[in-house]
């Protein structure tokens, strides 16, 4: 196959004569890089030897972002770098492209301006021609501005906005006679399908040729359609008569195709459209490739989406363009890397938001048969200007224009939980708000439909469905996208079906999708007693079956997509991973949870067998006394039955409910041996487990979080906190006191950030009012750890605006004094933790004790001002 292409291409090669088409490289290495504003940074002059040297895609706020201090920098930073262009750019055009910097961008070529672009996440170019210096050196000098303009979306949202020239640079080298690059930095070329079936599909193409030259130019424009085999499909041309100067110059044609090869999302067939100008002497000016998908799809009120005919139920998740300390500045491997795992996991739709990504992604989209939207990102809230409104159109041309011909693309959307937090109270100046609101959408919206009337349009609301219809925003848009959290930032879980039954009722011409739901989970955290807002892969695993299984269930609902593929930066956030919101079902390091296994068992059609709970590294939990902890584990198979092994004893075999059976395990002290097997499907697991144990003498550690039900795998020290327990003789235990619960919610201890530590799950959680801790350890030495954080809080935070009424009410703190004594010897006294280490911050103090006589460990809490409390405790044993 790969031969017979060759030849076809060697032919169109030598049919048309010499190849004089573009050239484009890129130019990411070894930039000069400072934040600030110095003095003429654009001269070539400017001594920048002191600046540091980065590649691109880089950000500036990989580490400021992420840190224990407020904020991260947002404002100005340059970046110069030189090229020599080769001596022949004198007869050339000469480009500089960007494919994503955030957010306002100057360009400065050998001293001289040479344009500005608005905007964070489009592709953009600039024509340098006249300041380029063809076989010498030239001077880039780049300002980009990442600062808050109210006249640039986004205004807010949960999602930190990294600075920085985040994706690749490129120059683009063409012939004075060429396909234009300058529409919005899309391809130059459009292909359109009017007509798809699987007998016939009839393909226009739409070309814009620019004359940059001082002479009149009469070329040939051709365009060659190649199978997805490779074979030629089609041919056609059109002569041109281009004046000089004639910019992006409409040339059109239409071809047919029998019989077309259709992209489905079982088979993405691609055909490949090879568009070229050529010369009377024959000879290549220019030429350019675009994918073509031939389908034809439609949404539907009642029965939901169908792509060729064949009704399709849309399942897949949305996309955040974070990676673990490289904020925004990923590689392309990473970005399809994505996608792949999106693919992998049976996905096959992806809302790629809240704002356009890599050209990659798309490309990756279009290659394995994924169903996509994407979004411009007015999130939030809009600013009420006639410039906000101008932006905003122009970013929906940008996208629109630069992602046109990739048939994975079957929805354009452009505003996300704009009414989230309302910015008036005054119900007049909220009506105006409101009408001002719906302006902007229905202009985008007439836009959107006037750049491609082939696609749908859709808006994407938080549940509060009121507000949207008193501003007119549910009628439109041609589908409705719900964001909808109940059972995380709303108690009944059960709401979400009712909401479903609701919606579909009241708007019954509307498409319906769930465009976000999700919970938030710590890879690093268990609990077998789930409960909302903790953060647990359990609790998480328990929410994704539930709402799977209700929207399966409906067939009005066209798709959904889960919040989030990744966990993603947020930089004001605190919760259990500060600076991070945990939704993704894989981490920010891509690292795959219990969620992830799920959905893949659930969508892929592959046989698959695989046992949970993979990513726990350091496990462990209470003797029960008899030498075991008998814990729940997680089977993921879309086999008829499974049956499980633990150290060569069967533990049983059951029937997978929704691709999920549990199986209450017996853990023993140290390696413990699972292996599942289903039919001819085998997967196995070595699990290190840490029994605590108090009396026996091979007692060695104990660490247990107080006020807490959950499980701790803290990876940096290699430890297992454990869930604490009432203390019964011959065991461990605390003695009185409650467990801490927000007011107002009834969520387990609290979402602050604890500063000075990585493990906030450890502090977020304590024990109010405890009496004593006791451990009937073996006599020997010991390191005792007491760990603590003052939750309470002297000042009231500021509401987190997309926490959707989830806000973390704090008890005000009145002063909290306390004694302790570790048997019976006073080791703090008039203790306070906000003296020691002010609020929110780990505070941990190590204790030696000398165990005699069979007195175990105690340690009493003495009230003296508030009521004692305790957060975490490690008993480690040195001898």
């Amino acid at each position: 196959m790969k031969y017979s292409r060759l030849f076809l291409f060697l032919a169109w090669i030598l049919a048309a004569g010499t190849v004089d088409a573009r050239v484009k490289y890129t130019i990411n290495e070894a930039w000069r890089f400072t934040k600030g504003s110095p003095y003429q940074a654009f001269l070539p002059s400017a001594d920048d030897s002191r600046w540091e040297t980065v590649d691109i895609p880089h950000t500036w706020n990989a580490q400021d972002a992420d840190d224990d201090e407020p904020g991260f920098y947002r404002g100005p930073a340059w970046y110069r770098k030189r090229i020599t262009l080769p001596a022949d750019a004198a007869s050339k055009q000469v480009y500089l492209c960007f494919e994503g910097a955030n957010q306002v961008v100057r360009l400065y070529v050998n001293g001289h301006f040479a344009g500005e672009h608005r905007g964070g996440y489009t592709r953009f170019l600039f024509d340098i021609t006249k300041f380029a210096v063809p076989g010498g050196e030239n001077l880039l000098a780049v300002e980009v501005d990442n600062a808050h303009d109210p006249n640039i979306p986004p205004l807010s949202a949960d999602f930190t906005f990294f600075g920085g020239i985040y994706r690749d640079v490129s120059v683009l080298l063409t012939d004075k006679v060429h396909i234009a690059p300058t529409d919005y930095a899309s391809s130059g070329v459009y292909l359109t399908t009017p007509e798809v079936s699987a007998q016939h599909a009839s393909v226009e193409l739409r070309a814009l040729v620019t004359n940059c030259g001082e002479r009149s130019a009469r070329v040939r424009v051709e365009h060659l359609v190649l199978s997805p085999g490779g074979q030629e499909a089609a041919r056609v041309q059109e002569t041109v008569e281009l004046a000089p100067g004639a910019s992006e110059v409409p040339v059109r044609c239409t071809v047919g195709i029998d019989s077309p090869q259709l992209w489905d999302i079982d088979s993405p067939n691609l055909y490949r459209v090879f568009t070229r100008i050529v010369d009377e002497d024959g000879r290549v000016l220019d030429e350019v490739s675009n994918p073509l998908g031939l389908r034809w799809f439609s949404f539907d009120p009642d029965r939901g989406f169908s792509l060729n005919g064949r009704p399709r139920k849309l399942a897949g998740t949305c996309r955040h363009q974070d990676y673990l300390g490289r904020g925004w500045a990923l590689t392309d491997g990473m970005h399809e890397r994505d996608i792949l795992l999106l693919k992998r996991m049976g996905g096959n739709f992806l809302r790629v938001s809240h704002y356009p990504q890599d050209p990659v992604v798309m490309e990756m989209c279009d290659r394995l048969g994924i169903v996509a939207s994407v979004e411009i990102p007015l999130v939030n809230a809009i600013t009420e200007t006639d410039e906000f409104l101008e932006n905003s159109v122009e970013m929906a041309r940008e996208m629109i224009r630069q992602d046109f011909n990739h048939p994975s693309v079957m929805i354009w959307a452009y505003m996300n939980e704009i009414l989230l937090r309302e910015p008036y109270t005054d119900s007049v100046r909220r009506a105006a708000y409101y009408e001002t609101l719906e302006r902007v959408a229905s202009t985008l919206e007439k836009t959107v439909r006037g750049e491609d009337p082939a696609r749908y349009t859709m808006m994407a609301y938080h549940n509060a469905p009121d507000r949207y219809a008193a501003a007119n925003l549910t009628r439109i848009p041609m589908i409705q996208g719900w964001n909808l959290y109940q059972g995380w930032y709303e108690p009944d879980i059960t709401e979400f079906e009712r909401i479903l039954d609701r919606l579909y009722a009241q708007y019954p011409d509307k498409v319906l999708m769930v465009t976000e739901y999700g919970a938030d989970v710590d890879q690093r955290v268990h609990s077998f007693a789930p409960e909302q807002f903790d953060f647990s892969q359990e609790y998480g695993l328990a929410y994704h079956r539930h709402y799977m299984r209700q929207m399966r269930q409906r067939p009005f609902v066209a798709g959904s997509s889960v919040w989030n593929l990744n966990s993603f930066y947020s930089e004001p956030r605190a919760d259990i991973v500060p600076h991070v919101n945990n939704k993704g079902i894989t981490g920010l390091d891509r690292e795959l949870k219990d969620s992830y296994l799920y959905y893949r068992t659930l969508l892929d059609a592959t046989p698959r067998l695989t046992i949970g709970n993979r990513e726990w590294i350091n496990r462990g939990g209470a003797d029960d006394g008899g030498g075991r902890c008998v814990q729940p584990v997680p089977v993921f198979t879309n086999r008829p039955q499974v049956t499980l092994w633990v150290n060569g004893r069967k533990v049983g075999t059951k029937r997978p409910d929704d691709g999920v059976a549990f199986f209450d395990v017996p853990f023993t002290d140290g390696e413990n041996r699972l292996v599942a097997k289903a039919g001819t499907l085998t997967d196995a697991l070595t699990v290190d487990f840490r029994l605590a144990q108090a009396s026996p003498g091979t007692f060695t550690e104990l660490n247990v979080m107080l006020g807490s039900p959950r499980y701790f795998d803290d990876r940096t020290a290699g430890l297992c906190w454990i869930p604490e327990q009432p203390y019964v003789p011959g065991s461990w235990g605390y003695v009185g006191g409650e467990a801490l619960r927000r007011s107002g919610t009834g969520w387990l201890g609290t979402a602050t950030d604890i500063l000075g530590t990585e493990n906030n799950a450890v502090f977020q959680t304590q024990r109010v009012g405890i009496e004593s801790f006791r451990a009937d350890v073996p006599d020997g030495c010991y390191s005792l750890y007491l760990c603590w954080a003052e939750l309470d809080a002297v000042e009231k935070r500021e509401a987190l605006a997309y926490n959707l009424g989830a806000d973390d009410v704090q008890r005000a703190y009145k002063g909290r004094r306390f004694d302790v004594s570790v048997n019976g010897t006073k080791v703090l006294e008039n203790f306070s933790i906000a003296s020691e280490a002010g609020f929110a911050r780990a505070l941990v103090r190590k204790v030696e004790v000398i165990v005699r006589d069979g007195q175990g460990i105690r340690v009493d809490f003495g009230r003296i001002e508030g009521e004692p409390v305790l957060n975490a405790i490690r008993i480690y044993r040195n001898y």
